[in-house]
């Protein structure tokens, strides 16, 4: 009887030992299954007493609801939040949002372009549009939804990303609040939205490929906003792209990419052609580095501007782009960012630069010389609470490109271009509860056109945010 109940010991001993590792979540949840396994062990001896039928039976039954709670249990994942498939060493995060906004637009109503922020074509001083105030809207489309996963693999995790939101009018295809029928029949009845896609890329190593956030962007350098544009004078783009970064110790990481290229030339009247985009991906270097006090970040491009209608016209232009960026730690949990951006026909890669001009009467593609800076303070006076304070300018320099808008009629109205924007936010974010973002901001900005027309924006935005994982 001695040598059986110490043999039958060890073997639930053996099992327990197996099994842990697979079904236990946590270091406390291991923890409490060692001390079930010490309790079986004081049981055992208990029963030594008593018959071996007995005692086998007993034990047998405890065994079987450790193995069931063993195969019920859910495992935890190689990434943040995430859990392993079954069967599989692939571990899966799924994470998203419900969010509501509620805009109140005190004068500047850009919502037949955009319900966020879109200074560039703010309303002018004095025009109809400039006029039209006081306009109250609320919708639920930034809401978000996503997935990641990752493989191990003997060089290293297999990682992908697929990402989404609901920023897209059905009927339009764009995100602006009324501006046509089509616009307004979509909140007549069910204010539905479609799905857009965000992000959608793989990453094995160093290298990247899919449809993400440009490598010419530094998103950790922006300030965070309420508002779902942020300020004027960054680069915000999300493209298909190849990206390879090569990590080197106390240097740095340094990044290669070459990205979708949808650069554009516009005629006299401002008109996009399809005798106007590029043929060629974009280039873009970067590099990036963490220190004590915080980082910093350099970027530099080039990317194509062409005009070839197959017949008489086929030219080509390269514009190019630099930036630099950063964040300082200040007192406590502070912080400051800071971006700089400028070039000469850098195009998109400046956010709303309108593009390049084609002059037919010297047969020359002539491109715009710009430059903005964004600056940005978070004061975190709590864990739960943070204010958010951002500052965003951007100015386009005189030269062949400004000229010729002047020449064509193309720098006054709403749709002309502008010299200089600028644009201020000042906010709070609000967590109650651990998954929850309440956010109160106000937003003002200014346009001046090349012909000197202002114009104003002026609203205040409400969010209610519900983030799972």
């Amino acid at each position: 009887m001695q040598f059986k109940l110490t043999t039958l010991t060890a073997s639930i001993a053996l099992m327990f030992a197996a099994a842990m590792p697979a079904q236990a979540q946590t270091a406390k949840e291991f923890e409490e299954l060692r001390a079930e396994m010490r309790k079986l062990r004081a049981e055992l001896e208990a029963l030594k007493g008593q018959k071996q039928e007995t005692s086998n039976a007993v034990l047998a039954d405890r065994v079987e609801q450790v193995e069931l709670r063993a195969k019920d249990a859910v495992v935890l994942g190689d990434i943040p939040n995430s859990f392993r498939l079954p069967n599989s060493d692939t571990s899966l995060r799924v994470y998203g949002f419900a969010e509501l906004n509620a805009v109140h637009e005190f004068k500047g109503d850009n919502s037949d372009q955009d319900y966020s922020t879109f200074l560039p074509y703010a309303p002018l001083k004095g025009t109809a549009a400039g006029n039209r105030k006081g306009r109250t809207y609320l919708t639920g489309r930034t809401s978000r939804f996503g997935i990641e996963a990752a493989t191990p693999s003997p060089y290293g995790p297999i990682a992908m990303k697929i990402e989404g939101d609901f920023n897209n009018d059905p009927r339009t295809g764009n995100s602006a609040v009324y501006g046509t029928a089509g616009n307004i029949f979509t909140q007549q009845a069910t204010n539905s939205y479609n799905f857009r896609l965000r992000h959608a890329y793989g990453q094995f190593g160093g290298l990247l490929a899919g449809q993400t956030w440009s490598t010419f962007m530094d998103l950790d350098s922006l300030p965070e906003t309420v508002d779902f544009n942020g300020p004027i004078a960054a680069t915000f783009i999300r493209q298909p792209q190849i990206r390879y970064t090569y990590p080197m110790a106390g240097m740095g990481s340094f990044t290669v990419a070459l990205e979708n290229s949808v650069s554009y030339v516009l005629d006299n009247t401002a008109t996009v052609t399809p005798a106007g985009f590029s043929r060629v991906p974009d280039l873009v270097g970067r590099w990036d580095k963490g220190f004590d006090w915080g980082t910093v970040s350099l970027r530099a491009l080039s990317h194509e501007h062409r005009l070839d209608d197959g017949a008489s016209v086929n030219l080509s232009r390269r514009g190019w782009g630099v930036a630099a960026s950063g964040m300082v730690k200040t007192v406590d949990n502070d912080f400051l960012t800071w971006t700089v951006t400028g070039g000469n026909g850098i195009g998109r890669y400046l956010n709303y630069v309108e593009g390049a001009f084609y002059d037919a009467g010297t047969n020359r593609i002539l491109m715009e010389k710009a430059a903005g800076v964004v600056l940005g303070y978070q004061h975190k006076p709590s864990d739960t609470l943070r204010y958010n304070f951002a500052l965003g300018y951007q100015k386009n320099f005189k030269n062949e490109y400004t000229d010729f808008a002047v020449a064509n009629g193309l720098d006054s109205g709403r749709f002309g271009i502008n010299r200089k924007l600028w644009q201020a936010h000042i906010g709070a974010i609000w967590n109650p509860v651990k998954g929850v973002d309440i956010g109160t901001e106000y937003i003002f900005g200014r346009r001046t056109t090349l012909a000197g027309e202002d114009g104003d924006m002026s609203r205040i935005n409400l969010s209610a945010k519900y983030n799972f994982n």
